[in-house]
């Protein structure tokens, strides 16, 4: 994937190429620079990245899967439900380790609806257009309560089906984590965008935690995989509301 992103990178630079800028040497120490606009087209450029572009087209376009329709929402929504189980499928997979549950925040979903039909390559780049990767956190239950408190104070943040829990007053109550009551003594496996467990959305809180190598393995493509691996299987992608976090 990261040779894609390169290609997009330079796609995105060279195509921009309309304005030029001159030097014009002074008696100054410094150089003034003229902004204006020159006539010449960017054929030559154009002519250069053609073959990256149609490389990259083709690319994006490539079909993954199909969707029966996912849309984004808080407290709780079809998307984010498919996201954060997707998330536990993939961490599971790539590292071997049994996850307790998995999250991923709101801001970091960049579109409100996967449609119904075809899923591509390009539209789960839409979905998920940042480099992060999957972390697995081994959180005490301290940790684990504070990580649920800031999700309910943002009006609730997909997770996983193995969590439910009630938000009153931006907290965190009722909780049910796997069927059984939330144990302030347990140590919880999370896994989770290193955005986060970088501390980011004031998150702070999480970055001493132990963590579980996964290779940085990218979350957009876990997300590429799991619809790969249903279409395979003959299934679309789809989800339901469950009650996963309830206001």
């Amino acid at each position: 994937m990261k040779k894609y992103l390169f290609i997009v990178s330079l796609f995105i630079l060279l195509s921009s190429c309309k304005t030029y800028y001159t030097v014009d040497n002074t008696k100054s120490s410094f150089n003034k620079i003229d902004k204006k606009l020159d006539s010449k087209d960017c054929s030559d450029i154009d002519n250069i990245i053609a073959p990256y572009k149609d490389k990259l087209s083709k690319k994006m376009n490539e079909v993954l899967g199909y969707s029966d329709g996912l849309t984004k929402n808080q407290p709780e929504s079809t998307l984010g439900n498919w996201i954060a189980d997707a998330i536990v499928s993939g961490a599971e997979r790539i590292s071997s380790v049994k996850v307790d549950f998995a999250i991923q925040n709101y801001g970091g979903v960049r579109i409100k609806d996967l449609a119904e039909g075809e899923i591509t390559l390009g539209k789960i780049y839409e979905l998920m257009p940042f480099n992060n990767y999957v972390v697995i956190l081994e959180a005490g239950g301290a940790t684990t309560k504070q990580l649920l408190d800031i999700m309910a104070s943002r009006g609730g943040w997909p997770i996983s089906k193995s969590v439910h829990y009630k938000i009153m007053d931006d907290k965190a109550i009722d909780i049910m984590i796997k069927g059984k009551p939330f144990d302030e003594s347990k140590t919880y496996t999370i896994a989770l965008p290193d955005y986060i467990a970088n501390g980011g959305d004031k998150c702070y809180f999480l970055k001493n935690a132990k963590r579980i190598d996964t290779d940085q393995v990218l979350i957009r493509d876990l997300l590429a995989e799991e619809v790969k691996i249903a279409a395979k299987r003959g299934k679309h992608i789809n989800a339901k509301i469950e009650g996963r976090v309830v206001k």
